[in-house]
């Protein structure tokens, strides 16, 4: 028997994507439809509720790659019950085609599960939406789904992350646009802690973050002011300043500090990269063990010089200038891995 959990937030390839009317109109692996996890793999299933109980007139499945997998379709009654409403082999068609499944008996529900044989066509397959039609000519869309597995558990989500439309980002509110570093994929905002409200978050492994975070300020600081008390509330913290700068980011004067922080073997090294602006600040930080900085900060170096940020420019000199960075990172020797 199927246990049936709604699912909470929307995944790519998830079986959410099956929710609500159908959003999914190219033929293509596209994320917008449920997938499984693996193709060919055999049985799999997805289920699904919709919002209230009918007397079932039709049951319209669309299937948007690889149609023809579908091989028994039930309905999910109280007490652990379940009916077939239709078993067979579906129809090979091009996609996007709809399998509408009629009872031959009278049935009220509104859970039914879907099962499929992947192995029948090659590929993976995708279900975009299901509809239920009443015998009162009422019809619902899905509006929560579970499924066996689905290809947004592993690889899937990591693909998605790395994908075209998420790398690339352009906040206009907060007036900067750039892409996402190397392979690393979006964190949790939530789980970190930064100056100001956080805006974008990457990890590449948990331990390895890139944030960028706005801190609200009252008045235009220069990059020096702004050098100052960022050394001074690390410094407060115990925190070794190793190299602070102004430097040019989008063509914007900005604060550059590189610090320590902990103990061994726990000792974190981190680069902050403010800007400031009219009215805020832009905040840029990275954060890595000591031994994966080296690695962290190319990373964010090519992050850094893709970024564009809009805000006045400042007329500042440049107040504070060390050349030392590149002696400072020579302390840290790179560890062979994916950026």
């Amino acid at each position: 028997m199927l246990s049936l959990l709604a699912v909470p937030a929307s995944e790519p390839w998830g079986p959410e994507q099956a929710l609500g009317a159908p959003d999914t109109f190219e033929v293509d692996f596209i994320h917008t439809a449920w997938s499984p996890l693996e193709p060919d793999s055999g049985e799999e299933w997805l289920a699904v509720t919709f919002a209230r109980p009918v007397a079932v007139a039709e049951l319209r499945i669309r299937q948007t790659l690889n149609p023809g997998t579908i091989r028994r379709v039930t309905a999910l009654l109280e007490k652990n019950r379940e009916r077939t409403l239709w078993e067979g082999r579906a129809p090979v068609l091009a996609a996007p085609a709809d399998l509408v499944v009629v009872p031959e008996r009278q049935v009220v529900a509104r859970r039914f599960a879907i099962y499929l044989d992947t192995a029948r066509r090659q590929g993976f397959e995708g279900i975009d939406a299901v509809e239920l039609v009443g015998r009162d000519g009422s019809r619902q869309w899905s509006e929560e789904a579970a499924a066996s597995s689905s290809y947004a558990t592993m690889g899937g989500l990591l693909a998605w992350e790395l994908s075209e439309e998420v790398r690339n980002f352009d906040d206009r509110k907060h007036r900067f646009k750039g892409r996402a570093p190397g392979y690393w994929i979006r964190a949790n905002p939530a789980l970190l802690s930064a100056p100001g409200d956080i805006l974008r978050a990457w990890t590449l492994d948990g331990a390895s973050t890139i944030v960028i975070s706005r801190w609200r300020t009252d008045a235009a600081w220069s990059p020096g002011d702004l050098l100052a008390r960022i050394a001074s509330a690390l410094e407060l913290f115990d925190a070794l300043v190793l190299v602070r700068e102004v430097q040019e980011v989008s063509g914007l004067q900005a604060t550059s500090l590189v610090a320590m922080s902990g103990e061994t073997p726990e000792r974190v090294t981190l680069h902050w990269v403010a800007i400031p602006r009219e009215g805020d600040v832009l905040l840029i930080l990275l954060s890595a063990p000591e031994a994966d900085f080296a690695t962290g900060e190319r990373v964010f170096r090519r992050m850094l010089a893709a970024l564009e940020v809009g805000g006045a420019r400042g007329d500042w000199a440049r107040e504070v200038h060390c050349s030392g960075m590149a002696r400072a990172l020579a302390r840290f020797s790179p560890r062979e891995g994916r950026e």
